[in-house]
């Protein structure tokens, strides 16, 4: 209905008014035709004047009685539809100041049970609907900007674990790996899970089916949280496929006492996860350029590049901490006859297998390195001269009594190695180091090959 005023109140007003003034005019006659009053008792210009004052009174009184009412519900609807405006400025101009802000400040009053309780109920969904939004958008925002600031997986793998457990709730969290068809453990937050606890046909079917697993109402499971001091054990886990463009990245697990706060298939909760992917699949893949960077191709061992990257690394924390360093320059013995006489493939051949004597013998702290050719440098930390010399002597004598078979060829080779050691007079910086090392295996050589030599 079009307004006549231009105000709704207004013309609550004009329509009262006139309803009173038509009752007014109506009622003489009405009680004439009850009553059965004389006309001329009734049908009087006082009598007329008298009702259709009665009947403007009436209809002020009620237009006063909705101002009371129904108005003064509507202005506070309206007063706390600025004040949740007055917070959305507030928040555009500081997001921080969210934090400060009660959504609950904004709702009214849902008591009435009518059309305006109704009206009440609406309106205060909207709020938190809107106020939800919100969070989660300034939770994204929060968490992307924090996941472009990271570039390591780990560090990923840290973020994405972190958020996670704040969005849908949660007191721990494990993020799985898929590479190269096995799942690898990357980052664990306030929870125990070992090895042998990752079945890998478990999380591929997971993968498979594209949905995320919550398993609720758990007793007694042997996973265990660690928060402060002593265990909690959980009551529901979420388990949460990652994939990235049809590819499958791994799996998220969130382990939590209490029901998750969010409801993981909703739109919200798929778009959450979905922003974490890319950075989890980006990281991923500049972990193995990293390593396809680092390794050398054909024994898979460090190359020459990152070999020495590291050994500095090793050499400066040496200087620093006043430890031991000691290296072991490493040439296979007569390596040109066995190309000459085997060909080029059992030369290959050789290399990797020494490669994997050396990796295999020595510490998880120690480095293999490919020189060049058929040189290799073993970098062994914490190690005196005469220690690195005991272990290049166990590797001596294991390759020497190994008989090699390549194709039809069934030989034997032998290596030898020049071991130099930091701190040391004669060694002041890294190339010190590494030339005292060739100087021991070029002696090696000089006197008869097979055999480790100290640089004096």
């Amino acid at each position: 209905m079009k307004s006549i005023t231009g105000s709704v109140v207004r013309d609550q007003l004009v329509y009262m008014l006139g309803f009173g003034f038509l009752m007014g005019i109506i009622f003489p006659f009405f009680t004439l035709w009850l009553l059965k009053l004389p006309a001329v008792q009734v049908l009087t210009p006082l009598y007329f004047s008298m009702c259709v004052l009665a009947g403007l009174v009436v209809g002020l009184c009620n237009y006063f009685i909705f101002r009371g009412v129904v108005y003064r519900f509507l202005s506070r609807l309206s007063a706390k539809m600025g004040v949740f405006q007055a917070k959305l400025e507030s928040y555009r101009s500081d997001p921080s100041s969210a934090d400060k802000c009660r959504v609950e400040d904004c709702y009214v009053d849902t008591t009435s049970a009518d059309i305006l309780g109704t009206i009440s109920g609406e309106f205060n969904n909207l709020i938190a609907s809107v106020a939800n939004f919100i969070e989660v958008e300034r939770t994204t925002d929060s968490f992307l900007d924090k996941l472009k600031r990271s570039l390591k997986l780990e560090d990923v793998a840290g973020v994405v674990l972190q958020a996670f457990s704040e969005y849908f709730g949660g007191q721990g969290g494990f993020l799985l790996i898929l590479e190269r068809g096995e799942f690898r453990l990357v980052k664990a937050q306030s929870v125990d899970i070992k090895k042998e606890q990752i079945e890998d046909s478990f999380w591929l079917q997971l993968l498979r089916q594209d949905k995320p697993l919550i398993v609720s109402g758990i007793e007694g499971d042997a996973i265990h949280l660690h928060i402060g001091i002593g265990q909690l054990d959980p009551r529901h886990i979420a388990l949460i496929p990652l994939k990235y463009q049809n590819e499958d990245v791994g799996v998220c697990g969130l382990i939590s006492r209490e029901p998750f706060k969010r409801d993981f298939a909703s739109l919200e909760a798929r778009n959450f996860i979905v922003q974490a992917t890319p950075f989890i699949y980006n990281a991923l893949i500049m972990k193995r350029l990293e390593v396809m960077a680092a390794i050398d191709e054909l024994t898979g061992v460090l190359n020459r590049r990152f070999g020495l990257r590291r050994l500095n690394e090793e050499f400066e924390r040496s200087k620093r901490y006043r430890m031991p360093l000691s290296v072991a320059m490493v040439d296979i013995d007569h390596f040109k006859k066995i190309n000459d006489t085997y060909g080029h493939q059992a030369g290959d051949f050789v290399l990797k297998t020494l490669a994997g004597v050396f990796t295999s013998n020595i510490r998880v702290s120690d480095l293999v390195i490919r020189f060049g050719g058929e040189e290799f440098l073993l970098v062994f930390n914490g190690a005196s001269a005469v220690d690195a010399y005991q272990i290049m002597e166990k590797l001596r004598v294991n390759v020497e009594t190994m008989r090699l078979q390549y194709g039809a060829f069934d030989f034997k080779v032998t290596f030898s190695a020049g071991v130099a050691s930091f701190p040391s007079d004669k060694v002041s910086d890294l190339p010190n180091l590494i030339h005292q090392a060739d100087s021991g295996l070029y002696k090696a050589k000089e006197t008869g090959r097979n055999r480790t030599v100290i640089s004096a």
